[in-house]
């Protein structure tokens, strides 16, 4: 052969050579192409074995899958069988498919003379027996007058993805030269099935997070649900356990700042009683029901202005009060002292409006109150047993506020000289008769309160006012006969009384 021959040999060797590795590239960027565009891991299994018959002619192929445990290989996807066989298992290490497994190598299987032994690894591939870890799922799916058969390990960074098994009625299903790149081809495959593997168990995740979050809110619903029925249901105990004391008390209490414990201590307080008089002859005339309904009338009233100026109410005793000033807050001495002289004059302006109403529903016999206050120290705190407590003060203070009430006049406010010297820069004063107590071995004088003091200036400023029906003209510097003055004053209030009361008996 000349040297020329030989040259348009090598020639044509180099220029087949080319085309072929041009062609591998183009196979290898078209499958990657296919596969690597979708997440869905039986659509990359089914067009990888589509285009193995396209550019092989591969018309019977499978893909397996080897499952976490590293202990079995199930069929994802068939190509060319009547019966796909999807699901499938091959026991690692059985037959050819489960040896190229365990090997990670490829086996090749040709010629009659192997077709014995290739029949027999078939059957050990369809699993029947009752392994709990290897259980048959479906029959592998197999040609009955196979020829040749090829399996090739899919792998991913040297670690098992599965099994690329392809059977053919042909002796030689590929040449060796193939072999490389469906081998490239494979792994290629199992690169994306590894990735849409990954794809699919986050999802599957997301779902299970998904799902734990939606219940857990449903759980949480439920659960703030039943924390606001509970919550309502502790704030209509709370709004009735808060009737059973003192604001304040009640207050100390759900604050934590008042323990409840049997505790006491020794502060000045000032120290407020006072009841009806002529309640007990009032129960003889009326009705329990009509009885009941104007006490509570009355005490209602009473309270709300004990709390407004910031007493605390100790107890009822049928239609007497005890309030004291001091604690559990205090605001000095001084201020707790005309705060309680205060509460008591504006109670005895409210109770004429009462009687006016009481009037008005056929209630004769007209009821006075008798108010008494005093200042000194006290004990106060937690008294009772271990069971029971009750918020209270006591000491000889207590004793003389209540002989104070008994001693005052009808809706009159007596108080005692310690109040007196804290009240009387504030309020009208005058001094009436010692008293005798129990438990004081010096007679107590009493003060009388007149009313809150008004300022001097004020006071001597000319006053005029005229509404239809009514005109009132005063001028302090003119006027000579202050008695007379008052005299008119309440013939015109007493009877604008008995206007009203005759308005709301008709």
């Amino acid at each position: 052969m000349t040297a020329s021959k030989e040259n348009i040999i090598a020639d044509d060797q180099q220029e087949a050579l080319l085309q072929r590795k041009i062609r591998e590239v183009e196979l290898i960027k078209e499958v990657s192409a296919q596969v690597n565009k979708t997440l869905d891991i039986n659509l990359i299994a089914n067009t990888m074995l589509s285009l193995m018959d396209k550019h092989f002619g591969f018309k019977h192929s499978m893909i397996l899958i080897l499952d976490d445990a590293k202990e079995q290989l199930s069929v994802l996807a068939t190509y060319g069988y009547e019966e796909d066989g999807i699901g499938a298992k091959v026991k690692v290490g059985v037959g050819v498919i489960g040896m190229v497994a365990k090997r990670k190598k490829l086996m090749r299987m040709a010629n009659m003379g192997m077709q014995k032994s290739y029949m027999q690894a078939v059957k050990k591939e369809v699993i029947k027996s009752n392994n709990e870890k290897v259980k048959e799922v479906g029959k592998l799916p197999g040609l009955q007058n196979v020829e040749s058969q090829v399996a090739i390990p899919m792998e991913l960074d040297d670690e098992l993805v599965g099994v690329f098994s392809v059977e053919s009625e042909e002796l030689n299903l590929f040449n060796k030269e193939d072999e490389m790149i469906i081998t490239i081809l494979a792994n290629q495959t199992a690169s994306a099935l590894q990735h849409a593997n990954l794809y699919t168990l986050e999802q599957e995740r997301l779902e299970q997070l998904n799902k734990a979050h939606s219940e857990l809110a449903d759980l949480n619903h439920n659960l703030e649900k039943k924390v606001e029925e509970r919550t309502a249901e502790l704030v209509e105990l709370s709004k009735k356990l808060a009737k059973y004391f003192s604001p304040q008390v009640y207050d100390s209490i759900f604050s934590g700042k008042l323990d409840v414990t049997i505790k006491t201590q020794r502060k000045q307080l000032t120290i407020f009683f006072s009841d009806l008089q002529g309640f007990t002859e009032l129960t003889e005339r009326l009705e329990p029901e009509v009885l009941t309904e104007l006490l509570t009338n009355y005490l209602t009233e009473m309270s709300k202005i004990a709390t407004k100026w910031g007493g605390t109410i100790d107890k009822f005793i049928g239609d007497a009060m005890l309030v004291f000033f001091g604690d559990p807050s205090s605001n000095g001495s001084k201020n707790d002292a005309i705060n309680c002289v205060a509460m008591a004059d504006e109670m005895l302006k409210k109770l004429r409006e009462i009687r006016n109403q009481w009037l008005g529903r056929g209630v004769s016999k007209t009821l006075n109150a008798r108010m008494g206050i005093h200042t000194s120290i006290c004990t106060v705190g937690n008294f009772g047993s271990q069971d029971r407590l009750d918020y209270t003060v006591i000491g000889n203070g207590v004793n003389l506020a209540s002989r104070l009430e008994s001693s005052s006049e009808a809706n009159k406010i007596l108080i005692s000289e310690d109040t007196y010297l804290l009240v009387k820069d504030e309020f009208d004063t005058k001094e009436k008769d010692t008293i005798s107590v129990k438990g004081f071995s010096y007679p107590v004088k009493t003060f009388e309160v007149i009313g809150r003091k008004e300022n001097s200036a004020e006071v001597n400023l000319p006053l005029h006012k005229e509404i239809p029906g009514f005109s009132l003209s005063y001028n302090p510097s003119e006027l000579s006969d202050n008695e007379t003055a008052i005299k008119l004053i309440s013939d015109v209030l007493m009877r604008l009384e008995k206007q009203e009361i005759n308005k709301s008996q008709k």
